[in-house]
């Protein structure tokens, strides 16, 4: 019985892990100053299973944390303290299951840096299209990569839009533009230069 449990919480973490990886990864792997491979985005078109097999997992601790035993008459003491120990557990991994789950959908709007200067006519301007960018996390991963190239005074990362508009200072001569598409290309995403103002 207890290696059910064990296993059930265990797969809960790991599915919950699995749901928000398409945009958790990135995140990590940007925060770190290492590029992603691709293999997070890709299992973003997976995140409905792995949250459907989250919330399979968590339905099963339930039924077989609550669930009526056979024996369940006595009232041994140290048999309470442990079934409350698992409740109390069983609750704190469903809670952590549900916010890896909401994770994509919650960080864009609590995960905004004020450290972006806002974007002025004056600079010079580099728009590239981005394709593969499905939640507000991956605004943020992207304006994190650009934010660690040379002559960046500006980004506006648009998920409605698909497109990152770049701001350079105007005595920038040369804008690195090779260096901002595979900034994008190695946390993942496909981009594609668009225009330079």
């Amino acid at each position: 019985m207890k290696s059910k449990s064990v296993t059930t919480l265990s797969g809960t973490i790991a599915a919950a892990i699995l749901a928000s990886s398409c945009c958790l990864g990135p995140l990590i792997l940007v925060r770190l100053g290492m590029g992603s491979i691709g293999i997070f985005l890709s299992l973003e078109k997976y995140r409905p299973l792995f949250m459907i097999i989250t919330f399979a997992f968590i339905g099963m601790a339930f039924y077989l944390t609550y669930r009526k035993k056979k024996g369940d008459d006595c009232c041994e003491i140290k048999q309470v303290k442990m079934d409350r120990i698992k409740k109390i557990s069983l609750w704190v991994i469903a809670a952590v299951a549900v916010g890896l789950m909401l994770f994509p959908y919650v960080y864009g709007h609590f995960g905004r840096s004020d450290s972006a200067t806002p974007m002025s006519d004056d600079l010079q301007q580099v728009v590239i299209k981005v394709e593969g960018m499905t939640c507000e996390a991956c605004t943020i991963s992207i304006n994190s990569a650009f934010s660690k190239i040379q002559g960046v005074s500006a980004v506006n990362v648009s998920l409605e839009k698909g497109e990152a508009i770049v701001g350079f200072d105007n005595n920038v001569k040369d804008i690195p533009t090779n260096r901002l598409l595979t900034a994008i290309e190695d946390i993942g995403y496909k981009p594609s230069l668009v225009t330079k103002k």
